[in-house]
Parts: structure tokens; sequence; C-alpha cells
């Protein structure tokens, strides 16, 4: 790597708060610099906003959480992010699809799914959710109360260009709720 590439790399992962080597003397006095923090927190408020804008109701129900200024932090530093908005939003919440929250997974694919669809996808994709997704989004919309997952059904949400209005659902009885209500 030339000089420059090697700073700009390390100037990267000062900001994005990752180790660096700081043999070049630039790269040791940006690192001790006050100022450093400030444009770091400059860089991950500007993410905020982004997604923010781009994904309202993961947005929404991270905050709800009380989680959503370390769930962007985290991602902005782990990961490189679009200077575009619609890119950087998508990849945001495709990193949520192995959150340990099904209902973060849920809304997050959901949105992703939408976001893609309007985008011009030909994909057809589903989201599985554990509790009425109209209610979920209704409460997120309205900072209502947040329905509770429902034990013995899951809903099959598939999103596609193909689909009258974009979005069809199904519930379902799960094999456990089937299995009890015969006994």
């Amino acid at each position: 790597m030339t000089s420059l590439a090697v700073q700009q790399q390390g100037l990267l992962d000062l900001i994005k708060g990752r180790t660096t080597n700081v043999s070049d003397p630039y790269l040791r006095d940006v690192a001790g610099c006050r100022e450093l923090a400030m444009l770091r927190e400059i860089a991950v408020w500007w993410r905020k906003v982004h997604v923010e804008s781009q994904c309202r109701f993961t947005s929404r129900l991270l905050k709800r959480m009380r989680n959503f200024d370390s769930v962007v932090s985290a991602y902005f530093n782990e990961n490189a992010t679009s200077p575009f908005v619609e890119e950087l939003a998508l990849d945001f919440l495709r990193t949520l699809r192995d959150d340990p929250d099904p209902l973060v997974r849920a809304v997050s694919q959901f949105e992703c799914a939408l976001q893609s669809v309007r985008l011009g996808s030909a994909d057809v994709f589903e989201v599985t959710w554990d509790r009425h997704p109209d209610l979920v989004i209704r409460a997120l919309e309205q900072a209502s109360e947040m329905p509770a997952a429902e034990v013995g059904c899951i809903y099959r949400m598939k999103v596609a260009n193909d689909i009258p209005g974009l979005i069809a659902c199904t519930r379902m009885l799960t094999r456990s709720a089937t299995a009890s209500a015969c006994e």
C-alpha cells in the first residue's frame, strides 16, 4: 500500500475506533488529538440520521428497546458504510437478520424486503413473525403498547412485486399448537 493509502486506512480505523498501527507520525498525532472523538461522534450521528430516515419502523423499535444508539454505533464501527443512504439502510437492516430478538429480526427483515421491492427487486421475500404484523406496525406508528407474541401460531408474510399491495400474510398454527389442541 502507498503511504497515502496507509494513512487513509489508518484514519478510517481511528474514526471507527479500531486498533491501528500508529507508527506513522501523522496518525500518531491524530490518535492523540481531542477532535478525533468529536469526529467519531459526528460520523455516527450522521449514520443515525440516515438510518432513522430510511428505517423508520426498525428505528422506532430499537428506540423503544433503548438500544438504537448502541446498535447503530456498532454497525458503523464494524462495517463499511455506503455514502448512498438507500444502500446504507439496506445494509444496516441486513445486519439485523441474526439479531437474538425475534421482533427486531421480523421488523428489520420486513423493512428490508419492502425497500428492496420498491427499489425494483424481483425477489420474493418471506418474513416470519411471532405476533400479528399489522398490530406491530400500528403500535410502532402510534407509539402504543406492543402486542405480545402469540403462542401456538406464526405469521408468514410474503413481500414481492407481483403481490397486489406488495404484501400478503398468512396466520399458521404451529405444530405444538396443533398437538395440544388434539390432546
